[in-house]
């Protein structure tokens, strides 16, 4: 284990600490209490934290939940450091485990000078690694380094220490709104899954048409045309796309679950599940305020049967005046219906499910979406074996 040897109090600096620093400082501060700081944002975070510090390299690593090591979610300086690195906490070369699993601080003054010490690249002179802790103790390091030796003064790691407090805060506020979302978001898939317990196979459906929406929004991003698909949206989608037939729960078994074809005014009732499921999601907004899952889940219920050339339902919307997150779902569900077997049919094959949807591009469906969503029939595949039906006994 690497022990400190020397007052870190006691040595010069080469980095120098003014009144401009501590504006930076302030900025950031504001800066992290006002963003929304999530997965895709690490990177700001750290980015944030370096023109605050102003040093060679910075790091943050946190603590991974499955395995419990450390792992890079966010760096600058270290272009050849792997993306997603993992540091074992039981090295005893890496001071970011010590910092970790010790909760304190550690600063390596000279590198050149410490033996069996495993940095992350060869260009160091000093490094300065602190524990990020929250009120469930440690989730992680920020790691600050320079090319040169004694490059933290007490006022800079002062300073650090600030910096790495805020963040701890704002990671903090992170794992509480998680929980928060978690909790609010189980209830709504809750909702959405009374429509398909009904049946005798549950469980695979959604969870594949939550997967395949993602896939499919994944391949948009960056395409001309779909500048609004961003990180934000693919989670959305990614978990809205389940409520999708949740109205479903106001139509009668005789109807939802007939085995033949429906008449003509069954059909009518079961038209009937995209305004429901519409009304119900935006009555829970009219209640309790707007929350970006349900603004899309009611969208997506509303509008996942109209059509691309007018002639679906509810509301006989065409073309792009159909809302994009229903226009990927519709395909999505289309092929997951199709390809699952139900108490009314067999199910489809994936050769003859790809033709109607490509038969289809243009007149039911976007035919740009299509021809996206069947680029890649060995991911579509790997969803479907990945999420399979569970079969409950009737007995």
């Amino acid at each position: 284990m690497i022990h400190l040897t020397k007052d870190i109090f006691d040595q010069p600096s080469t980095t120098s600490f003014g009144v401009d620093r501590l504006q930076a400082l302030q900025s950031f501060n504001a800066r992290m209490v006002c963003m929304t700081v999530d997965e895709s944002s690490y990177e700001e975070v750290v980015r944030g934290v370096w023109r605050v510090i102003g040093c060679d390299y910075c790091a943050l690593f946190l603590k991974s939940p499955h395995s419990g090591h450390l792992v890079l979610k966010a760096s600058f300086g270290y272009d050849q450091v792997p993306e997603g690195l993992v540091v074992e906490c039981d090295d005893p070369t890496s001071i970011h485990a010590q910092a970790f699993v010790e909760e304190y601080q550690v600063y390596l003054d000279d590198l050149s000078d410490t033996p069996g010490v495993n940095p992350l690249c060869g260009e160091m002179g000093s490094s300065l690694v602190l524990p990020v802790i929250s009120s469930h103790g440690p989730v992680g390091v920020f790691d600050f380094s320079s090319r040169q030796q004694w490059a933290f003064s007490p006022q800079e790691i002062g300073m650090c220490s600030m910096v790495v407090d805020q963040i701890s805060y704002s990671l903090e506020n992170i794992r509480l709104i998680r929980e928060l979302r978690d909790s609010r978001d189980a209830v709504i898939r809750g909702m959405a899954t009374l429509s398909e317990i009904r049946d005798s196979h549950i469980g695979g459906h959604l969870n594949r048409i939550c997967a395949m929406s993602c896939y499919l929004s994944e391949r948009l991003v960056g395409r001309v045309g779909y500048q609004n698909v961003t990180p934000s949206f693919i989670s959305i989608i990614e978990r809205a796309a389940a409520l999708h037939d949740v109205g479903k729960v106001g139509i009668p078994d005789t109807i939802l679950l007939k085995p033949g074809k429906l008449t003509d005014e069954e059909f009518d009732i079961m038209r009937t599940h995209t305004t429901i499921g519409g009304e119900l999601l935006e009555s829970l907004i009219d209640d309790f305020g707007e929350y970006a899952l349900i603004t899309m889940g009611a969208t997506v219920a509303r509008a996942h049967h109209e059509r691309w050339d007018g002639k679906g339902y509810p509301n006989n919307l065409s073309g792009k005046n159909i809302p994009l997150e229903a226009r990927i779902v519709a395909i999505c569900d289309v092929y997951d219906a199709l390809t699952s077997r139900r108490v009314y049919k067999e199910a489809w094959s994936h050769d003859d499910t790809m033709k109607l949807l490509k038969d289809g591009a243009g007149t039911q469906f976007d035919p740009e979406l299509v021809e996206i969503f069947l680029s890649r029939p060995k991911k579509l595949l790997k969803i479907r074996s990945q999420f399979p039906d569970k079969v409950i006994s009737t007995a």
